[in-house]
């Protein structure tokens, strides 16, 4: 080092010795009220990887291929359960989850199965219309796209797979509506999936009866349910009597119906089902219903009510749903047996 650099470095030195120690500035401490959404975020944070991690092993348990795919490239199946209504952006239940996975990730995977010769389709939907159409509109919200947290299952390449895996599905989430549900029942029936209604009733532990009903109301002609303006909002009680109506007044009823469809402001979906059969709204009973919980612990088995001669019995929530269709013929055997034991000149 010659003697001019030796002296532009002691001069240096010296500058950085003698310059002024500057102390950090204290960060503030946060007061407690902000601490409140802070640990509320952290919190929810911590649930959602919980929740990520549980789908996670359970996929890896079964076989499945837990991974990230673009909406885009995953189609709907033409087994789909869900109306388009469910699926539009001014639905509330629909802005309500698409905000829910925009502010807090998607916490429950789709499931989807691998298909050919279909592109730009690579997947379709096995369960999870609701979340693929949010994911999707959020997609198309952002220029970095929003891919979908899917589960790739190979097995349910089988159509009656497909099928009971969706029903399933929509059993523990958001329940469909009686038309949703009759719509599918009745595709089931067209498509050969099942081949007559009792076979859907033992699959999906439905009663016959209830099963009819169901595909009744979906046999109804558009007319009638365009009335309701939302066929969502068509109650499973009615399906009978307005299929008698559809099938006695021909073209009085259609008439009446697309008056109803056009009268603003719209009438309640009871005043139009009330006009389509030609009556008026009814009265609500006001007989009392006497109810009883029964309890094990601090968990609630089942529901017991009675009126007018009418019981019913609803279960906890804890109780497996798998259960129903064992409970529903025991306790048909069961009441059978209890009144014939009881009958008038029965042995004793």
């Amino acid at each position: 080092m010659t003697n001019k650099a030796k002296e532009r470095r002691a001069v240096l030195d010296q500058m950085v010795m003698t310059r002024p120690r500057t102390e950090p500035a204290e960060r503030p401490a946060l007061a407690p009220r902000q601490l409140g959404p802070i640990a509320e975020q952290a919190n929810l944070y911590v649930e959602h990887v919980a929740l990520r991690a549980k789908h996670y092993d359970e996929a890896k348990a079964q076989g499945l291929l837990l991974t990230r795919i673009d909406p885009k490239t995953i189609r709907a199946t033409q087994y789909r359960n869900r109306s388009d209504l469910s699926l539009l952006l001014h639905d509330p239940k629909f802005v309500k989850l698409t905000k829910s996975i925009s502010a807090r990730g998607q916490d429950t995977p789709i499931r989807v199965r691998p298909i050919k010769d279909a592109l730009p389709f690579e997947f379709e939907i096995v369960a999870g219309h609701r979340r693929h159409a949010a994911c999707l509109a959020l997609d198309a919200s952002t220029n970095k796209g929003f891919p979908i947290v899917a589960m790739v299952d190979a097995a349910a390449g089988d159509t009656l797979d497909l099928v009971r895996k969706m029903y399933r599905e929509n059993e523990d989430r958001e329940p469909l509506s009686a038309h949703e549900t009759g719509m599918m029942f009745k595709h089931w029936l067209d498509t050969k999936v099942y081949p007559t209604q009792e076979a859907i009733a033992v699959e999906t532990g439905q009663t016959k009866q209830n099963v009819g009903r169901y595909i009744a109301l979906a046999s109804l002609p558009d007319y009638v349910v365009k009335a309701f303006r939302d066929h969502r909002l068509i109650s499973l009680r009615w399906s009978s009597e307005l299929s008698g109506a559809w099938q006695s007044r021909g073209a009085e009823l259609k008439a009446l119906a697309e008056d109803l469809a056009k009268r603003t402001p719209a009438p309640t979906p009871d005043a139009v089902f009330a006009e389509l059969i030609g009556s008026a709204p009814r009265k609500k009973s006001t007989t009392a219903r006497a109810s009883e919980s029964i309890k094990e612990g601090n968990k609630t088995l089942f529901e017991l009510s009675a009126r007018e001669g009418r019981y019913g019995i609803r279960l906890g929530k804890h109780v497996d749903k798998r259960l129903r269709k064992e409970l529903q013929q025991d306790l048909k055997e069961w009441l059978h047996a209890w009144l014939k034991q009881r009958s008038p000149g029965s042995a004793q």
